[in-house]
């Protein structure tokens, strides 16, 4: 009776030991850190030594890998476009971040990676449309060969981004060529912001983290995932459909040089040649198609006067400039003796091939696709 009771009087810590142990253990660890801390950094203040609290990071900018999204088109653009979307598209990432379907065999005969923006994406273009899928298949049929074709288009993307990605992504699949096509995002972003290394929250290249943001994104990632995913997609499209990634700079009347401009862009083309090169991939420049003509549409045209009204261009200088971006592609592809598929001049110029005033519908992505890969069959071989 008295050995009952005196057990039943024993505290919690008696009565588990090993999970005392391990509390107070534990606890051991993490005074001894936070001691660690706090000598090291009186330690390096007395020796002047100041640490970054806000860790910077490189972004590269992807959607995430093994990831599907199911995006509709966005009632923002309406005004803009003269084709009828009435359904969600699918886009299906694989485990390095490009747009599938773009891995089909384990060991292809060769592989092919298309980068560039959203007209390179194909977003509301049906996967089976979309011209880096399209071309590979051709270029199967064509050669004979297993061929792996990976989409790494994303919108937004700029020359800068696609640079990062070809040298942390690209690289390492080691594919016979790399097509590479941009114009819209740069000169965009080159408008606007000045430079490819502005501060703008969703194209800047460096990202800084703020103490409570870095472990609100931790925790997030970690706990939940899925919803906090889901979140950000929605984000997303609520931004796309309503949001203005520029806008601290609209309104502001720009003082274009277009020959800065165009130099800027015309280095990024030469690295990426240059990147190319030097490990072994064939670099293969593409003009970017569109429907920016002498005599625009309507859809074309509501979407200049409204780019004028923020920046005091009109349509015959924002054409200019436009054309002086496919030609800088033209004149970096003869220097360096490497190929140029010119869709700008290839694909008609009108609303059958493009929705608005850059970017494919399916038949125009199909029918681009029939021209890469008759002029890829050159760097392929038979």
């Amino acid at each position: 009776m008295t050995q009952t009771t005196q057990v039943s009087k024993s505290n919690w810590f008696q009565q588990n030991p090993k999970k005392t142990l391990a509390v107070i253990t534990v606890l051991a660890i993490l005074l001894i850190v936070v001691a660690a801390e706090k000598i090291l950094q009186f330690y390096n203040h007395r020796h002047g030594v100041f640490l970054e609290t806000e860790p910077r990071y490189i972004r590269l900018k992807e959607y995430r890998p093994h990831s599907r999204i199911l995006l509709p088109f966005p009632r923002g653009h309406l005004p803009y476009t003269d084709n009828v979307f009435t359904k969600k598209y699918p886009i299906d990432v694989d485990r390095d971040g490009f747009i599938k379907p773009s891995r089909k065999y384990a060991h292809p005969d060769l592989s092919v990676v298309f980068l560039g923006g959203s007209t390179t994406e194909c977003m509301f273009v049906d996967e089976e449309n979309r011209f880096p899928y399209v071309a590979g298949i051709l270029l199967e049929q064509a050669t004979g060969k297993k061929i792996n074709s990976y989409n790494g288009g994303m919108s937004g993307l700029n020359s800068l981004q696609c640079l990062d990605i070809l040298l942390n992504k690209v690289i390492p699949l080691n594919p016979r060529v790399v097509v590479f096509m941009e114009n819209i995002n740069d000169l965009s972003t080159l408008l606007y912001e000045g430079t490819y290394w502005s501060q703008n929250t969703t194209r800047a290249p460096i990202e800084t983290l703020k103490k409570t943001k870095l472990v609100g994104k931790l925790l997030k990632e970690i706990l939940i995932p899925n919803l906090n995913y889901a979140y950000r997609n929605l984000r997303s499209m609520v931004e796309a459909a309503h949001g203005d990634e520029f806008a601290k700079a609209r309104g502001k009347k720009l003082q274009v040089d277009q020959a800065r401009l165009t130099g800027e862009f015309a280095m990024n083309l030469q690295s990426f040649v240059d990147l190319c090169k030097v490990r072994g991939l064939a670099p293969v420049l593409m003009t970017q198609a569109n429907r920016i003509t002498d005599h625009p549409d309507p859809v074309v045209a509501a979407y200049i006067n409204r780019f004028g009204r923020d920046t005091g261009l009109n349509y015959r200088d924002f054409k200019k400039i436009y054309d002086a971006f496919n030609e800088t592609i033209r004149q970096i592809g003869r220097q360096n003796q490497v190929l140029v598929i010119d869709l700008a001049r290839e694909v008609p110029p009108d609303k059958s091939y493009l929705y608005d005033m850059v970017h494919f519908n399916d038949k125009g992505s199909r029918y681009a696709a029939g021209i890469i890969a008759d002029r890829l069959k050159t760097v392929i071989g038979p």
